[in-house]
């Protein structure tokens, strides 16, 4: 694992030379999910029981996974989303009711079929409205607060029309007010007269690359656009050259911010525009990001030549601090900071990029950077990063870049990982779109009940080759962006947890609400006024417990104290289960979420799952269970990030397996 600390100047040496100076780094687990495709778009979301969920591709269409163990082990749910003839692009978030909503971009009808489950993937139920709409690409969901009248979240859709955006092309965003059960119509970003309309105007934007929402309701959606620049001139979308469809090379990125997604409420801010350079500043995402005090950061790649020569891109970050009703402005965006400066070689540098935020200036920002092996040749090999800095808004930032696995993702010039295939000509861009093998363009980013992030990815394929392989191979015969040959190759899709190191929130109750973060919580109000809670949840184990050689099913109550003596249920966040098979000295084995037990460690490092329920809650594992001693923990986790200790006689049960 490879990791780079960009300090500044003045600090460099003294920092480098002190104890403990790479004390800063992330752990991270990732693992790889049972028979899911390498040729995917995977996104991941965090309910507020910290369970992890996953929808990705497999043999069989779109594919729902959950973790109850921390993101340690993932298993696929029972059934999966209703889809004909689905495609990679997928989407899923989870909501405060714990309820799911997972969707993929259909064939059939270039469309969005839509499920949500409220059993954990168990059911699933078809969506209605506008998710049924025809001629829609690369959709989005995000979670807003609970809607005052149906009292069940509010969740936006969105997307971009693709073949008629020939003709009049938009961002367009629909709201569902009964927790994604249904969408009503779209409602468009961008109207005529806007600059950002013009620029959108035949089809001159790759897709939307994010949507969030704050926590009182106001709508951010980042897109990207291509600037004409005809002798200094701005004419719109129509007049850029050179034609381009579908992979759509951006000058500018665009932020549209709505206080309720109403018709004729969006307002347009200018974030980024490198139009009068032609620097390609998207690369298919430039993605947002807000903080838990409502500032917005923008993080995007910038190629150092004009189109088509994408090599050598730097990361960038910039950000703005909206005004007291959440608008932004433009002419207000701070300078770019460099988190990963471009590559000297310009070959190299930095693609696919996803940001999130937590306390103001803690940011981190998924991507994939590129390095030279021997076994590739020249061409670069491209892995999967994460960036991350903790004091972004100081005159002088840290970052630290820290590659997180040793499998390559692709063997790619970074211009063909965007589908730049074909020779210089006037319909080059066309045919870049249509029939050049390209990457994938979008992973899943989120963070967890710690203010810690997990990330879904993709890698290529050893044998077949990755990403969305619309035309010819290449004379060779060889697979577009494979790994074959390359140490650690190993393709599909894979979750990254952070498990350690720093996280992005000063305590756990400041992550913040809504999509790509975590679900805004139905206990927020319910704290006393003027009160910082300090007391733990209580938690027993009730019934005997049912253990045999199969598995282990047990249940119990909990409740938490918040700021008073008196028992609250709406505090409780999450209840966890740790179930050890006790060896010797201190000695134990947990079970994991796959009903496999970990390695032997110290009986105090606890590998806990997440219970079903919280005041009354029950926990249900098949699992091989030796014959043996059992003990289990059961502890809960309250809405200000109070974690309940071990205790004899409330929350501790022993039993045994014959």
């Amino acid at each position: 694992m490879r990791t780079r600390l960009a300090l500044a100047p003045a600090l460099a040496a003294a920092l480098a030379a002190a104890p403990g100076a790479r004390a800063q780094e992330l752990q991270l687990t990732t693992v790889k999910l049972d028979k899911a495709s390498d040729k995917t778009e995977p996104r991941i979301a965090v309910g507020p029981d910290d369970r992890r969920w996953v929808v990705t591709n497999g043999p069989d269409g779109a594919q729902v996974y959950g973790s109850r163990d921390g993101g340690l082990t993932f298993q696929r749910t029972r059934t999966d989303p209703q889809q004909r003839e689905a495609t990679i692009d997928t989407d899923i978030v989870a909501m405060h009711t714990g309820r799911l909503l997972a969707s993929e971009l259909d064939e059939a009808g270039l469309n969005f079929p839509s499920s949500y489950s409220d059993d954990g993937g168990a059911t699933w139920t078809e969506t209605t409205g506008s998710t049924e709409l025809a001629d829609q690409d690369r959709q989005w969901f995000a979670v807003g607060p609970d809607d005052p009248t149906t009292h069940k979240p509010t969740v936006y859709l969105l997307y971009h029309n693709l073949g008629s955006g020939e003709v009049s092309h938009n961002m367009y965003v629909a709201k569902s007010t009964d927790g994604g059960e249904t969408f009503g119509p779209p409602v468009p970003t961008t109207l005529p007269g806007d600059t950002a309309y013009a620029d959108l105007q035949c089809a001159d934007s790759g897709g939307p690359s994010s949507i969030t929402v704050n926590p009182q309701g106001r709508i951010y959606v980042v897109f990207t656009t291509r600037a004409s620049n005809v002798g200094g001139n701005d004419l719109g979308g129509c007049a850029a050259t050179p034609l381009e469809f579908n992979i759509v090379n951006a000058t500018r990125v665009w932020v549209a911010t709505s206080p309720d997604g109403s018709p004729g409420s969006w307002q347009k801010s200018l974030a980024v525009d490198d139009s009068g350079t032609g620097q390609v500043v998207s690369m298919q995402l430039a993605y947002g990001a807000l903080d838990n005090q409502g500032g917005f950061y923008v993080a995007y790649p910038e190629s150092p030549k004009p189109y088509p020569d994408l090599g050598g891109a730097a990361l960038k970050v910039v950000y703005q601090k909206p005004d007291a009703q959440g608008a932004l402005a433009d002419g207000k965006w701070s300078r770019p900071v460099v988190l990963t400066p471009a590559s000297p070689s310009g070959d190299l540098g930095v693609t696919l990029v996803h940001i999130l935020a937590g306390d103001p200036g803690k940011i981190v920002v998924a991507d994939y950077e590129a390095q030279h092996l021997a076994q590739a040749g020249d061409t670069p090999v491209w892995y999967p990063h994460l960036v991350q800095s903790l004091d972004l808004l100081s005159a002088q930032p840290h970052v630290l870049d820290q590659q997180v696995a040793e499998i390559p993702a692709y063997r790619w010039t970074a211009s063909e990982m965007m589908g730049i295939c074909g020779a210089p000509t006037p319909v080059q861009g066309v045919e870049n779109g249509t029939r050049c093998p390209r990457s994938t363009d979008v992973w899943g980013i989120a963070l967890d009940g710690s203010c810690r992030v997990s990330v879904a990815w993709p890698t290529s394929a050893a044998k077949a080759g990755n990403g969305i392989v619309t035309g010819k191979l290449p004379q060779n015969g060889s697979p577009p962006g494979s790994t074959d040959g390359l140490p650690g190759a190993n393709p599909g899709t894979f979750v990254t947890t952070q498990t350690g190191g720093p996280d992005l929130c000063s305590s756990p109750a400041g992550v913040p609400g809504g999509s790509p973060g975590e679900p805004f919580q139905a206990a927020s109000g319910s704290q006393v006024a003027g009160c910082v809670d300090r007391l733990a949840p209580v938690s027993r184990f009730t019934r005997r417990v049912r253990a045999t050689r199969r598995g282990v099913r047990l249940s119990g109550r909990s409740y938490d104290r918040a700021c008073h003596s008196r028992r609250s249920k709406l505090t409780l966040r999450t209840i966890n289960v740790a179930i050890a098979r006790r060896l010797s000295a201190g000695r134990c084995r947990f079970l994991r979420g796959d009903g496999r037990f970990g390695a032997p460690v110290s009986c105090r490092r606890a590998t806990y799952l997440t219970a079903t329920g919280r005041a009354q809650w029950r926990l249900t594992l098949r699992a091989r269970l030796p014959r043996g001693r059992y003990a289990a923990w059961v502890r809960g986790v309250d809405a200000s990030g109070n974690v309940e200790r071990k205790a004899r006689g409330h929350n501790l049960i022993r039993f045994s397996v014959r």
